[in-house]
């Protein structure tokens, strides 16, 4: 069922947003990877999920599961849910458990939608889950503003990786700067 919705929403975007993905060899075709991506538009999760050749799992805000018609959609997209605003320990869970199996995570570092004009700062937890997981970062970029017959273009940055100091486990400073580091890495790409 995944693959035919996928198939379909591809289909749409290539017609209605001319998708075009730049430094996709940025991504590797296997293995535990986190992508953090901007979020200005409700387009972004499906127009990335419907991209990107590989499965990924996408955390999502807990108020979009309540909702008839999402949540269906959510499921079969292989969604899962995260309470903004706490320390969802849940989530943080899911998110370590798909990177320990060698699949795609995909977060939205901003917690929020936010314009594409606007800066926005990172919340910690893609840097949590980066330096629990080990697994490499790919900072992403989606440009273009969703208007019917205009070019969306997908931008994958270099992987960047969240360095243990002297072994330890990272300050809640440390896990700050390297999330602030990653919204910035986002914010720089394709501008």
């Amino acid at each position: 069922m995944l693959s035919f919705l996928k198939f379909l929403v591809h289909i749409f975007c290539q017609v209605v947003f001319f998708v075009k993905l730049i430094g996709k060899e940025n991504l590797p075709s296997e293995g535990p990877v986190i992508l953090a991506v901007n979020h200005t538009s409700l387009w972004d999760p499906p127009v990335l999920i419907a991209s990107v050749p590989r499965h990924m799992r996408v955390m999502a805000k807990k108020e979009l599961f309540d909702h008839k018609m999402l949540s269906p959609i959510l499921k079969i997209a292989d969604a899962f849910p995260v309470s903004r605003g706490s320390n969802d320990i849940g989530a943080i869970k899911t998110a370590l458990q798909t990177l320990k199996e060698g699949d795609m995570f995909t977060i939205f570092p901003s917690g929020k939608r936010v314009l594409a004009n606007e800066s926005s700062e990172a919340k910690a937890g893609v840097a949590l889950i980066a330096a629990r997981s080990g697994a490499p970062v790919i900072p992403v970029a989606m440009r273009g503003g969703y208007k019917p017959f205009h070019q969306v273009k997908i931008y994958f940055g270099q992987p960047v990786t969240m360095k243990p100091v002297n072994g330890k486990k990272p300050t809640g400073d440390e896990l700050k700067a390297f999330a602030d580091e990653i919204m910035e890495k986002i914010e720089s790409l394709g501008v």
